[in-house]
């Protein structure tokens, strides 16, 4: 079954707008993402999904593909728009402020679905679990999740960090976008667990670390020096 990973990449942010098309070292933001996602093996096709035609333009001038969505509440949903264009795919959603995603991250998330779970994640170990920024997830032995917080469980550790990666069989995205809010993902302000109240499972895969993403001009400061010496003048 073909893969296919999409980039949602809206050019509003809260704390940094426009951030997927700033500078890093002399690319825009978003291309440096899908740099970065070509290089998965297991990827059969990589498209940015975006509101903002000056993406596009960017993705296609690289040779690469972009597509304008229609109005999306969040990334998902912008990802579900593209997903309903190839129902027999199964898709990868990569964030669009992550130019130093993993390419094995990825190939590790699609490795899950390959396995038969419906959805697929990853985690990473972490020492403190008091930043409310970083979501934490608990798993059961079999390696599903059974509970996603923004506090920190469980309260004696040892802590799992999310990572934003996720995967979907074919159909999943569409049956998501029809759930109905719950309590619990409106208190912790997290999607996935309307899903699992749904019936979903989310299957979550353990890799030994965790990329630097971009939310604020401070990150986006680091994520210049990390290029910056990857690609030394």
């Amino acid at each position: 079954m073909a893969v296919i990973a999409v980039i949602p990449a809206r050019w509003s942010s809260q704390r940094l707008p426009g951030k997927i098309l700033a500078d890093v070292a002399g690319k825009p933001l978003i291309a440096r993402v899908w740099e970065r996602v070509r290089q998965c093996t297991a990827i059969d096709r990589v498209i940015v999904a975006t509101d903002h035609p000056e993406v596009v333009s960017v993705i296609e001038t690289l040779g690469g593909e972009a597509i304008l969505t229609g109005p999306a509440d969040n990334g998902t949903a912008r990802v579900a728009q593209i997903a309903a264009k190839f129902p027999d795919c199964q898709v990868v959603n990569v964030q669009g402020d992550q130019p130093l995603v993993d390419p094995e991250h990825i190939a590790r998330v699609a490795e899950l679905l390959a396995g038969g779970a419906p959805i697929g994640t990853l985690c990473t170990s972490i020492e403190v679990a008091t930043d409310p920024d970083i979501v934490k997830v608990v798993v059961d032995r079999s390696g599903y999740a059974l509970y996603f917080s923004r506090a920190a469980v469980p309260y004696r550790g040892p802590w799992l960090r999310h990572l934003g990666i996720y995967g979907f069989q074919p159909g999943v995205l569409a049956a998501l976008g029809a759930l109905p809010p719950t309590e619990l993902d409106r208190s912790e302000d997290l999607e996935q667990l309307r899903w699992m109240a749904a019936g979903y499972r989310i299957a979550v895969g353990a890799v030994a670390s965790a990329e630097i993403g971009v939310d604020t001009p401070a990150q986006l400061d680091a994520v210049r020096r990390c290029f910056e010496r990857l690609n030394p003048p």
